[in-house]
């Protein structure tokens, strides 16, 4: 049986919340916060780019940092978000239609729709080219579109006052995903590489609300634990967050929650990374000794 080397890619998973609930299975062997400090505005599809390319994408970074210029010339700041909010909810219950489509076909175009398969569009070299047998259910820049129509009129709700559309889409969403991932843990891939963007979705709404992200957070190393009944003692198992989430006070919402400036890493060998863009030369180092 080949060693698989498996990835679990959970966009949104905080640090401070696997620490604080000692979520054992979630920190594995080995854990750390990663550094986004290269990056000029912390957003999902430029990171998970990186750790697939072990390098930061500049057209990608350029196009979504032209989006959060509109807003703030510090894109980072928490501030610039809470403004970027404040400004959807006012202008689309004020600009008249011609000025807000004009904004979004000029100013704001669907950059996750125009970024949503931009690796391979584009030729870049990725980690799944090192492997034969490889498995993905889709990344950010690798063929999916994590702010898809439903999701979008569903966030719509959510920021107008009402996120349980939102929550119960999401799990529901967690719940397909998992049976992908345990479905592919099955078969003799190399490289397993699993994506899930729904933690995201809900911690923008409930952020502060820890006994919900609780019994999520403990689903998910119930998950992590059950792979570890699943893959083999030389199977590799790596963790990894793009961000994660912190609140942001005065939001629109009242508790929205937004990017923290560092992601998530774990590791069943031990071995830890400092920044996303390391994942490529971590996963690519084993394929020398794969066997």
């Amino acid at each position: 049986m080949t060693r698989k080397i498996i990835i679990l890619g959970i966009d949104g998973l905080e640090y401070t919340l696997v620490e604080e609930w000692n979520l054992k299975y979630l920190k594995q062997k080995a854990y750390t916060k990663t550094d986004l400090s290269d990056f000029g505005v912390v957003i999902t599809p430029l990171i998970w780019a990186a750790m697939l390319t072990g390098k930061k994408i500049d057209e990608i970074e350029k196009i979504f940092l032209k989006r959060a210029r509109f807003f703030s010339e510090n894109p980072r700041s928490v501030k610039a978000k809470t403004e970027q909010y404040l400004f959807a909810k006012i202008a689309s219950k004020v600009l008249p239609e011609k000025v807000k489509r004009w904004i979004i076909k000029n100013i704001l175009p669907d950059v996750f729709e125009k970024t949503k398969d931009i690796l391979r569009a584009k030729n870049y070299t990725t980690i799944f080219d090192f492997f034969d047998k490889t498995w993905t259910n889709g990344l950010p820049a690798y063929g999916r579109n994590v702010v898809t129509t439903k999701s979008k009129k569903l966030h719509k709700l959510a920021t107008e006052g009402n996120p349980k559309p939102l929550y119960k889409y999401s799990l529901e969403m967690y719940k397909k995903e998992k049976r992908m991932l345990l479905d592919a843990l099955k078969k003799d891939y190399q490289l397993i590489f699993w994506y899930t963007p729904f933690l995201d979705k809900i911690e923008h709404f409930y952020i502060n609300k820890k006994s919900k992200l609780l019994n999520i957070y403990i689903d998910l190393n119930k998950l992590v634990r059950k792979i570890y009944e699943i893959i083999s003692s030389n199977d590799i198992l790596y963790i990894v967050s793009d961000h994660g989430m912190v609140p942001v006070e005065r939001s629109v919402s009242g508790s929205f929650g937004e990017h923290s400036d560092y992601g998530f890493f774990s590791s069943n060998t031990g071995e830890l990374i400092k920044k996303p863009q390391d994942l490529f030369d971590l996963v690519v180092s084993k394929k020398a000794n794969h066997r």
